[in-house]
């Protein structure tokens, strides 16, 4: 008897999980669809047979707007063809349909989450607006999901951007909006963060396993300052300073909450190497506001 119930329980659980697997994506779809508001946003006719549609989809003031391109043929089997966000700005898409083939170009600030390379009888081809970039392996292989990218102490404000989102955070520094190289800009270097949202952190591709380094703006052009070795050193500081900003908000807090002598040197011994700045760090940790020419 007790055989039999045991086997009817691992029966009951077994179906369980069979319907639990298979119904994962169905739930996940429909729940974060209900909490979201989507719309249609722009309608391109690319021949009287084929369409695109872009939707804007609104999760909440803390989430941002999401994008989704579809595709559908006579007015039926609607299908996602890319899905994206925006670094900054809002989208801009452009479509060309010929014969078989459909180009798809997106401006600059565009970040891609996943694309699909065909629909029915169509290959379709996506394009960034202007120049295009690519993440090195060196730099991609650095990162942990353990990461802290961003941190932010009294005035001062760091950020390393997600893989996906760096080519299109090249916008402002490295090209304009519309993809055209900028003067006094090195083709050598690729933005990957920001420092109070003017300044370039950026890598140089000439490098294996590049430097970590902040732009300074001098006579219109900017030039390299050396703040780590790589992302490795940097996310060991970053994970210092996270540690320490709790009740660090503001230029206020750096007189009334001074960072503690004994974080400090721990801070700027882990710094304190190869040809790193240290003054950067230094006025980092003491709540000194950093601008583009302010620590040449």
């Amino acid at each position: 008897m007790k055989r039999k119930s045991l086997i009817k329980i691992i029966v009951v659980i077994f179906i369980c999980f069979i319907a639990v697997y298979f119904s994962k994506s169905f739930i996940s779809k429909h729940f974060f669809n209900a909490m979201c508001g989507e719309e249609v946003i722009q309608k391109t006719s690319l021949n009287s047979r084929y369409k695109l549609k872009l939707h804007q989809v609104d999760c909440g003031a803390t989430t941002g707007f999401s994008y989704n391109l579809t595709i559908s043929k006579d007015n039926k089997n609607s299908k996602e063809i890319m899905n994206f966000e925006m670094l900054e700005d809002d989208p801009d898409i452009e479509a060309n349909l010929s014969e078989n083939k459909l180009n798809i170009t997106y401006s600059q600030p565009t970040v891609i989450s996943n694309t699909n390379s065909s629909y029915n009888d169509l290959d379709i081809r996506f394009v960034r607006k202007g120049k295009d970039f690519k993440v090195p392996s060196s730099f991609k292989g650095q990162r942990k999901n353990s990461d802290i990218d961003y941190v932010s102490l009294y005035d001062n404000e760091l950020e390393i951007y997600q893989n996906e989102e760096i080519p299109a955070a090249q916008v402002g520094f490295a090209v304009n909006n519309k993809g055209e190289v900028k003067s006094g800009w090195n083709k050598d270097w690729l933005v990957v963060g920001t420092l109070n949202y003017e300044m370039p952190i950026f890598i140089d591709t000439a490098k294996h396993n590049s430097p970590i380094y902040v732009g300074q703006k001098r006579n219109s052009k900017w030039e390299k300052v050396q703040i780590s070795t790589n992302n490795s050193q940097l996310q060991a500081i970053n994970k210092k300073i996270d540690k320490i900003s709790d009740d660090r908000f503001t230029p206020e807090d750096a007189k009334e909450n001074p960072v503690k002598e004994k974080d400090f040197k721990e801070i700027i011994k882990t710094a304190n190497e190869d040809q790193n700045h240290i003054k950067f760090w230094e006025d980092f940790l003491r709540g000194i506001t950093l601008k583009p020419n302010t620590f040449l």
